[in-house]
């Protein structure tokens, strides 16, 4: 039952949490919640904001726990649901997290920022059209809200629409996680820019900027001077872009120019149609290694390069290596291992750097990666800054892809619009990780075939 009028060493514990909540000193909010929640186990407002503590922490599981807790200890409660759903969301369990958030917004219709949890949720589910439905009406109703004018423009991205989808992608600017830096200076605006020298800005990640780099040369075949500013471990790699003027890293100060853009704005300002997208590859090219060779074995059919992991933040974009270790049964096919960072370690806590050779300690640009990936006959990668690598390179590339996947590679497509050379291999489910390796495991099989 609830408790109507909790212990005053409860409540003590309950106001003192709800004022580090406020503060923003989450571990002692933590501890707060937690010890009225254990003295008065019939108070669901106890177990709902312990809840909402333990998932900032990333401890998405215990949430649940605590929301479960609330609604038993308390009526229905959509804030509860809202929540629930949300951490349900966290999980991976998008069908738990489609029944709490569509009851919570049952119960609570008016509440838009229940509405706009369900519109993610459903878009997850790629369930686009609901999904992109209901972030039209938020956006009519709190037209100047950033981030869900941001979250519609990827609705229509995902949904194919590039000319409105690119067009909102420009609300990012405004978003408080991704602020608009303050360059002098006009801002290029998509007009003529014959004669113009036009600095490009980086702005986004490194999957990012391997991507939009395309735009370089069209940009420069408009009569622009371009120079392009990128971080300073993609520098040598984009040196080499057909068109570019000049290249500067970023944080130095860039030479004169006339105008700027965010680099990420091309594909808007140069009016990018899902049927038009600009696909020529290569257009990046490998600078010269000479010391760095691969050394292939007696009896090599395929050389392969292998990426497990990239990041695990916003979405986890990583795969076990132990579900991938089919993909090695051919001797005939010889595994590279192209891992960077923490997850590096993987080869050996499993057992796989006896299977595959271990790149990675050679690799320390992006340069050298390219140069490594251009030997090879195919690279397989989740991590999608090496897919947008390979893809650049016009190398062939298989990419695993995670069931809530960005809106470059959509929901159903085998193959991808903006690299001619991959093809995509999706799970079916979010917790299965078997089903596409054995498909890729399979076309593996046939492409050794072929090459024998």
């Amino acid at each position: 039952m609830p408790a109507d009028t909790p212990a005053p060493q409860a409540q003590q514990a309950f106001s003192a949490a709800a004022q580090a909540w406020r503060d923003g000193r989450i571990d002692t909010a933590e501890q707060g919640f937690a010890a009225a929640a254990l003295q008065e186990p019939g108070w669901a407002s106890a177990h709902a904001n312990l809840g909402a503590v333990l998932r900032r922490q990333g401890k998405p599981e215990a949430a649940v726990a605590c929301y479960h807790r609330a609604l038993a200890a308390g009526s229905e409660d959509a804030a509860t649901l809202s929540n629930m759903g949300n951490a349900l969301r966290d999980l991976g369990r998008l069908e738990e997290a489609e029944t709490a958030l569509r009851r919570a917004v049952a119960l609570a219709p008016g509440n838009n920022g229940y509405s706009y949890n369900l519109a993610l949720l459903l878009r997850d589910r790629r369930k686009h059209g609901e999904a992109r439905a209901m972030l039209a009406g938020l956006t009519a109703a709190e037209p100047d809200n950033a981030e869900i004018q941001w979250d519609l423009a990827l609705a229509d991205l995902y949904l194919g629409d590039y000319e409105r989808g690119f067009a909102g992608y420009e609300w990012r600017t405004r978003l408080a996680r991704n602020p608009v830096r303050d360059h002098p200076g006009p801002r290029w605006t998509g007009d003529d820019p014959a004669g113009r020298i036009v600095l490009l800005l980086s702005e986004q990640g490194f999957g990012d900027a391997l991507q939009f780099a395309r735009y370089v040369p069209l940009l420069a075949g408009r009569g622009a001077k371009v120079v392009l500013e990128c971080l300073p471990e993609q520098s040598e790699l984009f040196a080499g872009l057909d068109g570019l003027a000049a290249l500067v890293t970023k944080g130095a100060a860039p030479p004169a120019h006339d105008c700027w853009a965010p680099l990420a704005s091309l594909p808007h300002l140069l009016g990018t149609r899902f049927d038009a997208i600009p696909a020529r590859v290569p257009y990046l090219r490998a600078p010269p290694r000479p010391n760095l060779r691969l050394a292939p074995p007696p009896g090599e059919k395929l050389a392969v390069g292998l990426v497990w992991a990239g990041k695990t933040t916003p979405r986890d974009r990583s795969w076990p290596l132990e579900d991938l270790l089919p993909l090695l049964a051919d001797p005939r096919a010889t595994f590279y291992a192209l891992q960077l960072g923490p997850r590096a370690a993987d080869l050996k806590r499993t057992g796989a750097d006896r299977l595959m050779r271990d790149a990675g300690p050679a690799l320390a640009s992006f340069a050298d990666t390219a140069h490594v990936m251009e030997r090879l006959d195919l690279v397989i990668t989740i991590d999608t800054s090496a897919a947008h690598l390979a893809g650049a390179l016009g190398r062939p590339v298989w990419v695993l892809l995670r069931y809530v996947s960005d809106w470059r590679w959509q929901d159903e497509p085998l193959t991808s619009p903006w690299y001619p050379t991959m093809r995509l291999f999706r799970q079916p489910e979010p917790s299965d990780f078997k089903t596409p390796v054995a498909r890729m495991a399979a076309a593996l099989a046939s492409l050794i075939d072929e090459r024998h």
